[in-house]
């Protein structure tokens, strides 16, 4: 009963949403289009557009090089999650997405995906390690998802620069383009936007898009107002709208929770803007519109050229691709191999994570550069160290200033007496103004070294109780992170295994066309009465590229044909061999007592008879 009741209120919600309705009929073609590896790029692409459809908003992050557009994100995040480099720009096209577990995905162009920790942000954005190059040159884009309530309303997409080609015009991917909901266009305050960049704007308003400014970088810079002002002269009505913010106040803020700063960067204007992007629903739905009628054109065009090629060979190539051209297999295998040279340089350093650390001060150190070793255990026993050691500074600091103030007034008794305290008459020197002075502050200084000593002695307690069983601890976290390690490599070895159960599986599509004829039915049943039926508000011009792409893709008629297909050959395709579990061993924390004790000058006595 309570199943066929949220079934009924699911129901309920699609039909009162064009979006989800226009999503619930874009599924059942993609499925039929899945079918058949001829149309797989536009399958990808159809794709691509539920996807976006069915998700949060989508704002890309562009500008050219130097402007800051990592930083800003961050500042959005709060966090330095994404690698910031003025000397190597972003390399790779970045979707922030909201996860539970936090993690960095790479998805490859021939679809393979990856996943490391969330500290391999760099190596696959601005490294320009070898492995790392090699690993780009075969990355479509990655996926960083991390735990933050700002994501789970909008993904945020941080971009490669802007392309200036020779004429001085400014290139960026119109593909990536296209999925988005919004632009959030970036400049430096004080940096006026170049002309390629104002011709790029022109493209984009041609094609009824405005980006929001974003100026950036405010505190570096004077009569920030005056810079707007003379921007928004030259932009006209190109953009939506224009935002000044400072990334860097924003992250500081973060970091420091200050209130204050977090006002002066401006990013709370910034959040209400964001605020109002994704609750604009109807943008979306006709953004997502546009985008599946383009598709539409686009897999028509493809339907017509079939008949005219003998379909069997392209799905013969692909095949060929796998089996005969070694060239491609070898450059397959050498993205695999930087993949498992960066999982074995990993699981090499966790084993000697703990090597260099012989003091609780290292291992304090080393838990702050570790996102695998903490957990809330170890955050408590860290919290308890860090004091302990900011205990230890407190009092020797004091006995410092203790031991010098006694000096002053060992000299000034010397003066007076012609001879040293400990050998003087403490009468005396109470008799004394100026030494009687000394001796009070003297006093005063001994009972705070003292309070100090016995903090220290209770946050020691602490650590040296929990110390083994901490340690413990850390090292299992180091242990379970060398086995999501091994786990990668063994799931980069099952894609690569489902590589060859789909190479061979080709043979038996190479006559299975039957998908296009079912998808065209699909479309002229279910796809062409929706879309004319009211439920999005068209235009007439639209009504007549609709009817006009449709009825041009049901006219093409396909046929199926008798293919004679070559003998199947087997391909054992050699899986990644991983040998550093025995090359590599553990060396597990292994801190005593005496290890995380703080040495400590012995407590002055006080001073009186």
């Amino acid at each position: 009963m309570i199943e066929q009741q949220n079934k009924l209120v699911t129901e309920s919600i699609v039909s009162s949403n064009p979006l989800l309705q226009l999503i619930e009929r874009m599924k059942p073609l993609h499925v039929l289009l899945n079918q058949n590896s001829y149309v797989k790029d536009t399958t990808r692409r159809l794709k691509r557009i539920i996807d976006d459809a069915s998700s949060q908003t989508m704002i890309l992050v562009m500008g050219k090089e130097r402007v800051g557009k990592t930083t800003f994100i961050n500042g959005l995040l709060g966090r330095e999650v994404l690698s910031a480099s003025s000397e190597h720009p972003t390399a790779a096209n970045t979707f922030i997405r909201y996860g539970e577990e936090e993690c960095v995905k790479a998805i490859f162009l021939d679809g393979m995906v990856a996943t490391f920790d969330l500290g391999k942000v760099e190596l696959l954005t601005i490294s320009d390690a070898f492995c790392a190059q090699i690993i780009r040159e075969h990355l479509d884009y990655i996926e960083v998802f991390i735990k933050h309530d700002l994501l789970k309303n909008v993904t945020i997409v941080d971009s490669v620069a802007l392309e200036v080609a020779a004429d001085h015009s400014a290139y960026f991917s119109e593909l990536l383009v296209d999925r988005m909901d919004d632009i959030f266009w970036v400049i430096r305050s004080g940096s006026i936007a170049t002309e390629a960049e104002l011709a790029l704007l022109d493209k984009y308003n041609e094609r009824g898009m405005k980006p929001h400014f974003i100026i950036n970088a405010i505190d570096d810079t004077e009569n920030v107002a005056a810079f707007m002002q003379s921007e928004s002269e030259r932009y006209g009505g190109k953009i939506a709208s224009m935002t000044a913010v400072s990334a860097t106040q924003a992250l500081e803020a973060a970091k420091t929770n200050n209130a204050q700063l977090f006002i002066d960067s401006k990013y709370g204007e910034l959040h209400k803007l964001l605020e109002e992007l994704t609750n604009n629903h109807t943008k979306k739905t006709q953004h997502v519109f546009e985008r599946f009628v383009d598709w539409l054109e686009l897999f028509r065009k493809e339907i017509e050229q079939i008949p005219q090629r003998e379909p069997y060979l392209s799905a013969f190539e692909s095949i060929e691709k796998y089996t005969g051209n070694k060239g491609f297999e070898y450059t397959r295998q050498q993205r695999d191999m930087a993949l498992l040279t960066a999982y074995e340089q990993e699981y090499e350093h966790v084993c000697h994570v703990f090597k260099p650390v012989e003091t609780l001060y290292q291992l304090l150190q080393t838990l702050a550069n570790k996102l695998y070793l903490r957990d809330d255990k170890v955050e408590e026993f860290e919290s308890v160290a860090l004091q302990y050691h900011q205990a230890v500074r407190e009092y020797r600091k004091l006995h410092v200033e203790y031991m010098q103030t006694y000096g002053l007034l060992d000299q000034q008794y010397r003066k007076l007496f012609g001879k040293g305290i400990e050998r003087g008459d403490l009468v005396q020197i109470n008799q004394n103004s100026i030494t009687k002075a000394q001796k009070e502050r003297l006093d005063q200084m001994q009972q705070k070294c003292g309070e100090q000593y016995r903090i220290i002695k209770y946050y020691e307690a602490h650590v040296v109780e929990n110390l083994y069983s901490i340690q413990n601890h850390i090292t299992e976290l180091a242990q379970k992170r060398l086995q999501t390690i091994i786990h990668q490599v063994a799931e980069l070895n099952s894609q690569r295994k489902r590589e060859v159960k789909i190479a061979n599986s080709y043979v038996n599509k190479l006559s299975e066309f039957s998908c296009i004829i079912e998808a065209q039915h699909f479309v002229r049943d279910a796809i062409k009465p929706y879309l004319l039926s009211g439920a999005i508000e068209l235009t007439e011009n639209q009504q007549v590229t609709i009817e006009n792409t449709i009825d041009g893709m049901i006219a093409v008629q396909l046929s199926q044909k008798e293919i004679e297909l070559p003998s199947e050959e087997s391909d054992q395709d050699s899986l990644l061999h991983q040998e550093f579990e025995t090359k590599y061993m553990l060396s597990p924390l292994s801190l005593t007592e005496v290890d995380v004790l703080s040495d400590l000058p012995d407590l002055p006595a006080p001073f009186m008879m």
